[in-house]
């Protein structure tokens, strides 16, 4: 049987849908290489190669609805009296029936994006992606929503990710994995992106990429990160202090004032990762609302060299900037454009 031949049934459409679908959660690309089904309604006899790092994964693909986390255990049994990696391949597959997959060690993928798959050198485990992605919101949306605009982020500040595997992007965005392939979409649906005939991926016009995170920055991703404000002893104090001790960086104003040296800074914004306990007792802060100094969750996991390692990528400070109502701290964000982005 021709390859393209499968999809003229059912079930061969519900493994297209599937394959198609963990391509974009996932980043991994499946595609069939043999048709010879003993039962066309199933698929059985569907050779499917996963290609994940350069490697290539064989299964045996096999369509089942799966209805209840029991029927599970009977594809189980039934795969285990066969050869081969086998792969289950389903419509919809929940988050209980996904779990009870790898627990049983059944490898799957539906037409949703969630999949299970796990085999030398590959492992993958997505849940939670809804019924149908008809359904989904709209996917122009996702990159710019708080999880969207980390990737996002990650992305600008190391170009080099755009054509990383999905899991490297993931990782360095501190994000799951099945966001990046929505992130993907929605950046080429808003024309931000272009996939070239080697399928690499680059910015149409980056300047427009950077101008929109800046923008939603503060409304999007900034109030859902972890934020404390506290005054210090001395208004100077910052200049003193080490922050690569804590592993953190100056955003805000400290950083355009460290980048400019434009005017002097009147709050100082610290992005910390983990506890800021040991920053707040070696410096004396007091916790105090209305303070000066603001300790913020560092929401990126990317090794970034900035200038003196003291601030955070330009980036971040143009938004932080861009987001108070101080027109002098409006001109220093146009100064951090002009010479740390524009053409960077």
């Amino acid at each position: 049987m021709n390859t393209k031949d499968i999809y003229n049934n059912p079930a061969g459409r519900v493994l297209g849908a599937a394959l198609n679908a963990v391509a974009l959660t996932a980043g991994v690309e499946g595609k069939i290489t043999q048709t010879e089904p003993a039962a066309p309604d199933h698929c059985t006899g569907a050779i499917v190669n996963f290609t994940f790092e350069h490697k290539a994964h064989r299964y045996a693909a096999e369509v089942q609805a799966i209805d209840r986390v029991a029927r599970l255990d009977l594809v189980k049994t039934k795969f285990n009296d066969l050869p081969g990696s086998k792969l289950l391949v389903a419509p919809y597959i929940t988050a209980e029936m996904a779990e009870h997959c790898r627990a049983l060690g059944l490898q799957f993928i539906d037409t949703a994006g969630n999949a299970y798959l796990k085999a030398g050198g590959m492992y993958i485990y997505i849940t939670g992606h809804k019924r149908n992605l008809a359904d989904m919101p709209a996917a122009n949306d996702r990159a710019t929503t708080a999880t969207g605009m980390r990737v996002v982020f990650s992305l600008i500040c190391r170009p080099e990710l755009l054509n990383a595997p999905y899991r490297e992007i993931a990782a360095a965005a501190g994000v799951a994995l099945g966001t990046v392939g929505w992130v993907f979409i929605a950046l080429q649906k808003r024309g931000h992106l272009l996939t070239d005939k080697r399928k690499r991926r680059q910015f149409v016009d980056i300047q427009r990429v950077i101008e929109e995170w800046a923008l939603n920055y503060p409304v999007r991703l900034r109030p859902k990160l972890t934020a404390q404000r506290f005054h210090a002893p001395a208004a100077d104090w910052w200049k003193n202090v080490r922050l690569e001790k804590y592993a953190a960086r100056f955003g805000g104003e400290v950083a355009g004032d460290i980048l400019t040296k434009y005017r002097n800074p009147g709050e100082v914004l610290i992005y910390l990762p983990g506890d800021p306990g040991r920053l707040i007792i070696d410096n004396r802060l007091k916790a105090d609302p209305d303070g000066e100094v603001e300790i913020v969750e560092q929401f990126w996991h990317l090794d970034l060299k900035t200038k003196e390692n003291r601030t955070v990528p330009p980036l971040l400070v143009y938004a932080d900037l861009l987001a108070t109502p101080d027109a002098r701290n409006h001109e220093v964000a146009k100064l951090v454009y002009e010479r740390y982005i524009k053409n960077a």
